[in-house]
């Protein structure tokens, strides 16, 4: 696909792929894109110490996120819930901590096993995806701040966080902006 230059774009590229959205699929849709940042403009808000979230499409089949990373905020360790999720750096630098995950057999009692098995360095125009229970992460920004565009392939309305000694919670989502057509 060729470098879209609106986010607009990207919206009616990701609506075409239709109801119910693959991640490969998406993570093709994707790769090259680099969105013109004035158009993102109103999506974009930074908060000191951490990340932001703000949305930018929504509909039945997925979830476009701005996510703004301000300088070394990042995210709890984390699922993706029944979602599948792609993403794109549109600048700066991220790290993905890799995580393998053992539920316990009685998932009231203890908490799960849970052991970092790799990290990754993305720069501007990398992609990741992630899909569902299995797939636990989490993302930093490193030198700076960074931008990413997340796509849910079906939005994540609650995900489980994890403490580094396995316990979890469910977290439910939360946007720091949306905008008005949507309120």
């Amino acid at each position: 696909m060729a470098t879209l230059h609106g986010i607009d774009d990207l919206v009616v590229a990701l609506r075409e792929l239709g109801d119910v959205l693959q991640p490969v699929r998406v993570a093709a849709t994707l790769r090259g894109v680099r969105v013109d940042e004035r158009t993102l403009e109103p999506y974009l808000t930074w908060a000191s110490g951490r990340y932001t979230r703000n949305l930018v499409a929504r509909d039945d089949a997925f979830e476009l996120i701005a996510i703004c990373w301000e300088k070394d905020a990042r995210s709890a360790i984390h699922d993706h819930a029944d979602s599948d999720c792609a993403f794109v750096l549109q600048r700066g630098a991220i790290t993905c901590e890799n995580f393998r995950l053992a539920l316990p057999d009685a998932p009231e009692n203890r908490a799960a096993e849970l052991r970092r098995t790799s990290t990754r360095s993305l720069r501007e125009g990398d992609i990741d995806m992630r899909s569902g229970h299995l797939s636990v992460h989490r993302v930093g920004s490193c030198d700076g701040r960074a931008l990413t565009l997340h796509v849910y392939a079906k939005p994540i309305d609650s995900c489980l966080n994890f403490d580094e000694d396995g316990s979890s919670r469910v977290v439910h989502a939360r946007y720091d902006t949306v905008p008005a057509a949507m309120n």
